[in-house]
This record gives structure tokens, sequence and C-alpha cells, in this order.
């Protein structure tokens, strides 16, 4: 009886420290805390996303709508105001921030489709003004990923960000 026990102790023990280690971390989740209003947890960044861009609404899974252009300025101010997912200290991402949500191995949109659905593979606005001339913003084109700059009176999609608490 003895022998036994030990054995399953061993057993559990060596079972129990192979599930931990096997585990692998995700590193995006999509939850809907207010339907309607899916936010995505990064767990690389610590920064949580808008679960779909500005204009449309989802689920666990999807986006429905129409992502809308704004300029600039309308960017973030839309930001600022946003209340998505009873949250209220959104803001326009920076090319920095923007960029880490780019998926190299993706195209069309360059972007984890699984976390962000239905991405428009366009460009996306940042925070991040050229140094050089005020009038021209950088952003991300989802359909490559790559980061060109812009004048921000065009109208670009928007996808807000926070910061984790």
């Amino acid at each position: 009886m003895r022998f036994r026990i030990a054995a399953v102790s061993c057993l559990a023990a060596a079972f129990a420290g192979a599930v931990v280690a096997d585990v692998p971390v995700p590193r995006f989740a999509r939850t809907v805390p207010v339907a309607s209003e899916p936010v995505v947890a990064d767990a690389a960044t610590r920064l949580q996303w808008q679960g779909c861009p500005a204009g449309m609404i989802g689920d666990l899974y999807s986006c429905s709508g129409t992502a809308y252009g704004m300029t600039w300025q309308s960017a973030l101010d839309y930001c600022q105001d946003s209340a998505w997912a009873g949250l209220t200290d959104w803001y326009l991402p920076s090319i920095a921030e923007l960029n880490s949500s780019v998926d190299d191995r993706a195209a069309s949109p360059a972007i984890d489709s699984a976390a962000f659905p239905s991405t428009p593979a366009a460009f996306f606005w940042s925070s991040t003004s050229l140094p050089a001339n005020g009038s021209i913003a950088w952003g991300i084109n989802f359909a490559i990923g790559n980061a060109p700059t812009d004048s921000k009176t065009r109208t670009a999609n928007v996808r807000c960000v926070r910061r984790e608490l």
C-alpha cells in the first residue's frame, strides 16, 4: 500500500511539472466585457486594444459594420473621448505601440486575424507626428505591415489603445 501511494505521488508530481512547462501562454486574449465592444489584451506589451476598428462592433470572434476613416485630429479626439467597453482611458497609439500589433507572418491584413478580425488591410493612424513636419503623422499600412507617413488631413482608420492596469 505504501509503495502504491508513493508511486502515484511521484507520477502526479512529474505530470504536474510537465503540464506547467508545456502550456504556452497566448500573446493575445480577446474578451467582450461589454456587449458588442470586444477588447484584446496583449501579454507581450501589456497594452489593451479595441477589438474592432472605429465604426465597427463585434463579439468574441468577429467584427461587423464598416470601419470609417477620420483625419488625424479627429482620431486623437475619438480615442480620447471613447468609452469603449466601459473604459475611458483610451488614446491613439504611438507608432511604436501600433507597430507592436503588426504580425510579420501575415499579410492583407498584417495582423493576428483571430485576435483582430475584420481589420481592413489599410492605413491606420498613430499619434506620432513627423518631427520635421507637424502636418504629417506616422501610421501603419496593415496591407503589408509597413510604417508610412501621410498628411494629417487625410482620412484613415483608427484603433485605440490603453495601458492595462
